[in-house]
């Protein structure tokens, strides 16, 4: 066979040239890649196969007689090729002109060509920017008739082929990579619209609503969410009043128990002999003043959620009981020794951090782990500014309903405030403070003199800088100062505080301040 002349080359090089220009899909370029190399290399049959993931080779394309055409789309291992048929060095030429003997019949790929009765085989690789990418074969029934100067010629068409087969791969995982995208991005929607449906359902069920834009909100009530729909213990931390229960509560309304009960106990509420009887129940005599036979929340709860608010507060004797309730979803009434099962969700929630009970001795490891299967960080609300414009509006439609005479408006400049606070409780106390200014504007504008002392004492715009960094001192400092303003009047510093008096008496204690008697 003579050599392959120049002219040709280039013209078939053109011709390649070209239909990679116009389409880089390897299906269109192929059947002019075959026609440009049968001008200048003899073929019987030609193909072009790509290396896949898992050592698979899946033949692309092929050209010349028609029984070649039906290995298109075909998949072999790599290992199904002789190492004379496809050598393992990344730069190969197979020349071939004694197929019969030079090829081994034990490898599939290779038995294919003996048995189909060709005699000459060339063999390139195709390969782009250093990665291998599978290799082009060409079969001739006639013995000895390629040439090293075919293989040459056949290499450089390899060379532009290979990039249409590397834009194809490229093409290709850019097209996952869009569709996993553009399902990532349906996800996000349905969730999103799963936590506004979930919200809405909950505020008009109930009088709480799941209030915020922020980007920290969102997230919480995103987690919330798809945790709804298990049946999964869920342990929710964060500050006092930084609306725990309400996500619980949204939690519920999510889950396949919405329509079971949901029932809440405060464990700081109880002394332990107290809390024991509330979770369990108690039977007829169980303890002096059991004179009947009393379920507990646990019961109540049955299909339902229990929620356990301030988790941490239960003794060491309650915790280790608690424990089997979670392991074994069964317990005992006080007093009795029938086992009944529990069949309800736990939500558990905590403003302490557990790991630091956890190091005191103070709260069961084993425990933590049951209850913390799942948990939830709620951010405090000076973690979420943009939220607490939506939430005095929302609280001074609330409050104006509750009290019969809602305000007028709130004026620019106490909105700036309230923005600008601290908030050491929260949007409990954000909600007691538009409660309080409600009360006293009476029915007029709210503006900065309706709002608690420290609050309204501090200049606009520094109401954040001048915040102490410390949540205890600022309460303090707070109490302190309204205290001082009302000579020692508790109930007229409770108002100005918007607390309760036994809620003011409590931080008293608590941050030993001296008042008088």
């Amino acid at each position: 066979m003579s050599a392959t002349r120049p002219g040709d080359l280039h013209a078939a090089l053109a011709a390649v040239a070209r239909a990679i220009a116009e389409s880089l899909e390897v299906r269109d370029v192929w059947d002019r890649v075959a026609d440009a190399c049968h001008t200048i290399v003899p073929f019987d049959a030609m193909g072009i196969v790509r290396l896949e993931e898992g050592g698979q080779v899946r033949a692309v394309a092929a050209a010349g007689e028609p029984a070649v055409k039906a290995l298109e789309g075909q998949v072999y291992p790599r290992a199904g090729f002789s190492p004379a048929f496809w050598p393992n060095a990344d730069e190969f030429m197979v020349l071939l002109g004694d197929v019969p003997n030079q090829l081994d019949a034990a490898y599939p790929v290779d038995r294919i060509a003996i048995e189909w009765g060709y005699r000459s085989v060339l063999r390139v690789p195709l390969g782009h920017s250093g990665e291998r990418l599978g290799s082009i074969p060409l079969a001739s029934r006639t013995p000895e008739c390629f040439t090293k100067a075919h293989g040459g010629a056949l290499v450089v068409i390899a060379e532009m082929a290979a990039l249409a087969l590397a834009h194809e791969r490229l093409a290709a995982t850019l097209a996952e990579e869009t569709r996993r995208t553009v399902a990532a991005h349906e996800r996000a929607e349905r969730l999103e619209q799963r936590v506004q449906a979930l919200a809405q359902e909950l505020q008009s069920l109930s009088p709480h609503q799941v209030l915020g834009i922020s980007r920290r909100w969102r997230d919480v009530l995103a987690q919330a969410a798809k945790v709804a729909a298990t049946d999964t213990t869920v342990l929710l931390t964060g500050e006092s009043g930084s609306g725990k229960e309400v996500v619980a509560r949204f939690i519920h309304r999510g889950s396949p128990r919405k329509d079971g009960p949901f029932v809440a106990l405060n464990c700081a509420a109880l002394p332990e002999q107290l809390l024991e009887s509330e979770l369990f129940g108690h039977e007829r005599g169980a303890f002096t003043g059991a004179q009947a036979t009393r379920p507990g929340r646990i019961e109540q709860a049955a299909g339902g959620v229990l929620f356990l608010d301030e988790v941490t507060e239960m003794s060491p004797g309650v915790q280790a009981k608690f424990l089997r309730v979670l392991q074994e979803r069964e317990y005992q009434r006080l007093g009795g020794a029938r086992t009944l099962r529990a069949d309800v969700r736990v939500l558990a929630a905590s403003n302490r951090d557990l790991r630091q009970a956890i190091a005191r001795g103070t709260f069961r490891e084993d425990l933590y782990y049951r209850l913390a299967v799942f948990d939830i960080e709620l951010p405090p609300l000076r973690e979420r500014a943009d939220d607490i414009p939506l939430m005095v509006d929302a609280f001074l439609e609330e409050v104006g309903r509750h009290v019969g005479r809602p305000a007028a408006g709130i004026t620019a400049e106490a909105k700036q405030r309230l923005g600008g606070y601290a908030w050491p409780g929260n949007v409990r106390e954000l909600r007691n403070v538009i409660e309080r200014a409600v009360i006293l504007s009476e029915g007029g504008l709210i503006t900065i003199e309706h709002l608690p002392l420290t609050m309204s004492a501090i200049p606009a715009g520094q109401a954040e800088p001048m915040a102490p960094q410390s949540l205890p001192d600022t309460e303090r400092e707070m109490i302190a100062q309204a205290l001082a303003r009302c000579g020692d009047n508790k109930s007229k510093a409770a108002r100005i505080l918007g607390l309760t008096r036994a809620q003011l008496r409590s931080r008293i204690d608590k941050y030993g301040l001296n008042t008088k008697a």
